[in-house]
């Protein structure tokens, strides 16, 4: 009988030493850098001087770079990366994942910035067996203006905004894509943002169509292409839950495109990213004092910025559409705090503790809200390219919208067509081109003759 009770002693004690997944501590963590989640991506390319002299000080001081550029028209093919988490020595392929989005107000950070504590929930979440990833989604946007009296149009900032939806969606399809690689389950993909992460996390959960943006999205030069324009498409774009640190959307509207659950947390003194509704970054002094330091040099430190960020709906708003919608979701709303509180060591442990009781909460929660159809049998394309790449097709539509770039963003064609009309490329050099049409896939095609 002792010999018994010992046994079951012996294996209450292994099982409480063994703690349970996704609550407590039970793995260590390998990292996979670099991860390319899509490819020939267009980058902004031609650095405003404050970038180029930030870059020169970072490497220096190890400072932070803000990317600020001159145009949008010189771009660069990139590949887009992320860095995975995964718990060392654990085999289960069910696993839920979650996409980490780090903050920076969409011009600084980075997938492994530890200041922004993405790093820290990456192997935190990923120790309690979650498989975790970090996105380096793009980031910059166009200054204009003269010496010291700088500008930011809101339409440039809202494209780059864009961008990063479409980034992150595209990381969403690779790990949906790849869940067998990692042992994910596809339709527990939880989105985990700060700041400008935060309103990734919440567009990758309610965005699904680019009509909801603003039209000078693609109405304006370049074209920035469909939501879906890089990386994999044949799976579904929308997570199935998030976490949003300070975040907020562009339109209130989208809120109804899912019924997934969100915890919002957010101090009601947030200038930054308003908690209610407002163009963020109205502190825009602070923060540029806190990305261009004081002793970066007099040409640097007498920089004004005049700022025209695009109205954002915050987190309040967030939580009184989906209160009237009975969309499952939790808040933690503080009052008076101001922007990234959990930087106040006051609340650091209890933001955690709340993020990581939301995730856990999910465990055996099915999955709600989500159209699972897949991208490339929802529309085949309309697009036919002729022999050589020297002429293209429409097989459907009237009077659409078509252009051609270069690789550096310069547009060569714009017109229409409508089906049935052959539109020649005889004219283009030899090289590379993307060809854009209305409601279609970005093309890449060469011409040699």
């Amino acid at each position: 009988m002792n010999k018994i009770f010992a046994i079951l002693l012996a294996f209450s004690v292994s099982m409480a030493f063994a703690g349970e997944r996704y609550k407590d501590r039970l793995f260590k963590v390998d990292v996979q850098k670099n991860v390319v989640v899509a490819k020939d991506v267009p980058q902004l390319s031609s650095m405003h001087l404050i970038t180029t002299l930030l870059s020169v000080k970072a490497v220096k001081d190890s400072g932070i770079v803000a990317y600020f550029y001159n145009n949008e028209t010189d771009t660069k093919n990139v590949d887009l990366l992320m860095d995975i988490y995964t718990p060392n020595g654990d085999d289960a392929t069910d696993r839920a994942v979650v996409l980490v989005s780090h903050g920076g107000a969409f011009v600084a950070g980075a997938k492994d910035d530890h200041s922004q504590h993405t790093v820290n929930y990456c192997d935190s979440l990923a120790a309690r067996g979650y498989v975790t990833a970090s996105l380096e989604y793009r980031m910059g946007v166009t200054l204009q203006g003269k010496n010291n009296q700088l500008h930011i149009d809101s339409a440039d900032f809202a494209r780059t905004v864009y961008r990063g939806v479409q980034d992150i969606r595209s990381a969403i399809r690779y790990l949906r894509a790849n869940h067998k690689k990692y042992g994910i389950n596809p339709d527990k993909i939880y989105l985990l943002g700060n700041s400008a992460g935060a309103i990734l996390s919440l567009e990758g959960l309610y965005a699904k169509a680019e009509d909801e943006f603003p039209e000078y999205i693609n109405s304006k030069e370049p074209s920035l292409g469909t939501l879906d324009a890089y990386g994999d498409r044949t799976v579904y774009s929308q997570g199935n839950a998030a976490v949003a640190l300070w975040g907020a959307v562009h339109n209130k509207d989208i809120l109804k495109n899912s019924k997934a659950p969100v915890l919002l947390i957010h101090g009601t003194g947030d200038e930054t990213v308003y908690f209610k509704t407002g163009r963020p970054l109205s502190n825009v002094a602070g923060v540029l004092k806190n990305i261009i330091p004081s002793d970066a040099g007099a040409a640097l430190a007498s920089l004004t910025l005049d700022l025209h960020a695009p109205t954002l709906y915050g987190s309040f708003v967030i939580d009184s559409v989906l209160t009237k919608l009975d969309v499952k979701h939790e808040t933690y709303f503080v009052d008076g705090e101001p922007h990234e509180f959990y930087d106040n060591e006051k609340y650091t442990a209890t933001v955690q503790k709340k993020v990581f009781d939301f995730l856990y909460s999910l465990k055996d929660l099915e999955p709600v809200g989500i159209e699972k159809k897949p991208l490339l049998l929802a529309k085949p394309s309309a697009l036919r390219m002729g022999e050589g790449n020297l002429s293209f097709t429409l097989i459907r539509g009237e009077n659409v919208r078509y252009a051609v770039y270069d690789l550096r963003g310069k547009r060569q064609m714009l017109g229409s067509v409508s089906a049935g009309r052959v539109v020649d490329l005889g004219s283009l050099e030899n090289g590379v081109y993307i060809l854009r049409v209305q409601g279609e896939p970005a093309v890449q095609f060469g011409v040699r003759r």
